[in-house]
């Protein structure tokens, strides 16, 4: 059971305890991401997630800072996504006062010094290297830009090298500045912590954070009326394609029922894509479903990695599946199966305090209402076959598919396979 508070200069205060923990986990969560980016300064956000940890304060140089985390054994990371950026402190319960400092630190008196940051540039771009020579990660990045040209929520969470090379410190000053506010934060604790000595030290280091407003985000325009398709021609050993479909934003009602559907679709080794492209054809090595939610909008991607000269034939099998799963509803079977296997999987990965307290943060951070590990169980089982024929046929148009590839392959061969 989760508790929460608001300090009165907005920040909130998310506590997850852990009967018999022997470690306890700092985290603060940030409510901004690449969508709140302007384009001159598209990757900010995940150049902050390097940069808070290259000095403070009391630690002004990255490698002292990581050198008094080691000593104690500590796991330190941070990541960003389109909506967020979250940095964590985890160790032994004994550092708890330690730990909670050295965020505290980081966060509120980051040094930022200039050679740092160009220094840091040089990091980024190989990342960004990395990403653009991964295709099963960058073929993710391509259906987003695909689905949201030209608007922040397509944007490359890293930013672009052109970009990066220019950011400057006052612009990561000023965005600081404009984001990092209480209201739009976070501080989340778990595992084993004295609430005693936990709100003692909350106070003394984070009430007195003043705060200022925090600007609205650009919601997603939603301009989509035929099928869309981006192929990167990149030469590599297998295709890479995601098909994606705009679907639920956070709060509707049907982001559960939606979660059954990616499961039955694409959600282990004994899904129907799974079996289909795997098992009885060979032609990938990975095939999977998954449905992403946003403030404003969401997507349902279907993602493989196929054999060459079998990319035509994967697509014509996806869009067959997505067909079956409209016209005819899923077996008892196949439904209860699906629905144990999402229960199995959420159990066993609340079983680490990160997971756990992921499950609270992303729902307190964007979500109405916060449910229980049971209560998301109980409404797992009240999805039904009806409910998940209904929600394909939404999901699965032919207006709103989109088509990322990196690989080789022929346009109007695709094409056609859409029907464009």
């Amino acid at each position: 059971m989760y508790k929460k508070h608001i300090l009165k200069n907005g920040l909130t205060v998310l506590k997850v305890p852990i009967r018999g923990a022997k470690s306890v986990l700092v985290d603060m969560f940030v409510k901004v991401g690449s969508r709140h980016e302007l384009a001159r300064i598209n990757g900010i956000s995940h150049f902050l997630e390097h940069l808070f940890f290259k000095g403070s304060s009391k630690y002004p140089t990255a490698q002292e800072l990581s050198h008094a985390l080691d000593a104690i054994g500590a796991e330190y990371n941070a990541n960003t996504g389109k909506e967020h950026t979250q940095y964590y402190i985890k160790a032994a319960k004994k550092h708890l006062p330690f730990i909670f400092d050295v965020l505290t630190d980081m966060l509120q008196r980051p040094v930022f010094a200039e050679a740092e940051i160009e220094r840091e540039k040089g990091v980024i771009i190989e990342e960004i290297n990395m990403y653009e020579d991964t295709p099963m990660r960058h073929v993710e990045d391509v259906l987003e830009e695909t689905m949201w040209p030209n608007q922040p929520l397509g944007r490359n969470i890293a930013g672009t090298k052109q970009v990066i090379r220019k950011i400057s410190r006052k612009d990561i000053l000023d965005y600081v500045n404009t984001f990092y506010q209480p209201q739009n934060m976070i501080l989340a604790i778990s595992g084993a912590y004295d609430e005693r000595e936990l709100d003692k030290m909350i106070h003394q280091q984070w009430s007195g954070v003043k705060n200022h407003r925090v600007p609205h985000w650009q919601k997603a325009l939603e301009k989509q009326s035929l099928p869309n398709l981006r192929l990167e021609q990149k030469k590599t050993e297998q295709l890479h394609l995601a098909v994606g479909f705009r679907s639920y934003e956070y709060n509707h009602p049907s982001y559960i029922a939606q979660l059954v559907l990616a499961t039955i679709l694409g959600g282990g080794m004994s899904s129907r894509l799974f079996d289909e492209i795997r098992e009885k054809r060979g032609l990938a090595y990975y095939v999977k479903a998954a449905g992403s939610n946003y403030q404003d909008t969401g997507l349902f991607v279907i993602q493989a990695g196929v054999r060459q000269g079998s990319l035509n034939e994967s697509i014509r099998v996806i869009l067959a599946e997505l067909q079956k799963i409209k016209d005819v509803p899923v077996p008892e079977r196949e439904l209860k199966k699906a629905k144990e296997y999402i229960k199995g999987t959420l159990t066993l990965s609340l079983e680490e305090s990160e997971s756990l307290l992921g499950w609270y943060l992303d729902q307190l951070a964007f979500r109405h209402r916060v449910l229980e590990p049971d209560e998301a169980f109980a409404a797992v089982d009240r999805v039904t076959a009806r409910t998940v024929q209904k929600i394909a046929r939404e999901i699965f148009r032919n207006h709103k598919l989109n088509l990322a590839i990196v690989g080789a392959g022929r346009e109007k061969e695709i094409r056609e396979l859409l029907r464009v």
